[in-house]
């Protein structure tokens, strides 16, 4: 990553972001049960407020957002669902050793969405909480480790699934990025890994380009970034448009990209807390100004 005078301005405010993101939001969701956290992935849907979260043990969370003007001051709560398989039988009650790693999500023009799982590699397509469909990962993925299994999800105006690993397969010359297509899965480019960060969240915009949510875990804290990518020409780079100094947010994993009411471009993002008391669920946004 360059050095640049944006990022030791960065460095010495952490609430600020580089010149075109402006912050409307950070709130700490916080619940006392005890199956409350872990959100890996986030969807707001068209209308700004209402927004569809999942867990990373196959918890799924409809929800709205409390505004004063643009700032998210609230959530709406309502139960966590469980999700399902294609049998029916929610997740969690299956006793099969990291079936319910759920890391991704991406939502479909008919509203169906689907849920990558990471440890146990798979892609379940939803119709609301009981999975319709399985669909078999790109050949590449039986060459990915463990913990390195596809955490970025998005869906194309077509309908077609976008996928990327956490991991990079070997011999790989970096993070691949695949594309459904009617026969199987196509490779669109590989994105190039630096300074530790990996893919953790990824949203097709309203303006048909990739934006690809990025997480570094470093001794002290998490520190990330959003890179972003044209379909038509996948390089290993892209465009850096945001990076946070280390420590400034949580561990963040969940990235929707949508349009406001007066047409600017809305990051909304979510941090996975790991159920763990020394970190938070956070709920950051920014918009797009340039």
């Amino acid at each position: 990553m360059r050095t640049s005078l944006v990022a030791l301005v960065l460095a010495a405010t952490p609430l600020a972001a580089e010149p075109g993101l402006q912050q409307t939001s950070r709130f700490i969701w916080d619940r006392p049960e005890d199956y409350f956290g872990g959100w890996s992935a986030i969807e707001v849907l068209p209308s700004g407020n209402d927004f569809i979260a999942i867990g990373d043990s196959a918890q799924i969370f409809e929800g709205s957002f409390t505004r004063e003007d643009t700032r998210i001051t609230g959530v709406k709560w309502a139960p966590v669902g469980a999700l399902k398989d294609t049998d029916d039988v929610a997740l969690f009650r299956k006793q099969i050793k990291n079936i319910d790693d759920s890391e991704g999500m991406a939502l479909f023009p008919d509203g169906r969405f689907a849920i990558s799982f990471e440890r146990s590699p798979r892609i379940l397509v939803y119709d609301e909480e009981s999975a319709v469909l399985r669909i078999e990962l790109p050949r590449e993925a039986a060459a990915l480790p463990e913990n390195g299994g596809i955490e970025a999800l998005a869906v194309d105006k077509t309908g077609r699934l976008i996928a990327i690993p956490e991991a990079i397969p070997k011999n790989a010359p970096g993070f691949p990025v695949w594309r459904q297509t009617a026969t199987g899965w196509e490779t669109l480019g590989h994105l190039s890994r630096s300074q530790g960060f990996r893919p953790v969240g990824a949203d097709l915009g309203p303006d048909g380009k990739l934006y690809v949510l990025e997480r570094a875990f470093h001794a002290i804290g998490f520190q990330s970034r959003i890179r972003l990518f044209s379909l038509d020409d996948i390089g290993p780079e892209g465009d850096l448009i945001w990076t946070t100094p280390l420590r400034a947010f949580d561990n963040l994993e969940g990235l929707s990209v949508w349009k406001d009411s007066d047409g600017a471009l809305r990051f909304t993002m979510i941090s996975d807390d790991n159920n763990l008391a020394l970190q938070q669920t956070q709920i950051i946004e920014f918009r797009l100004t340039q």
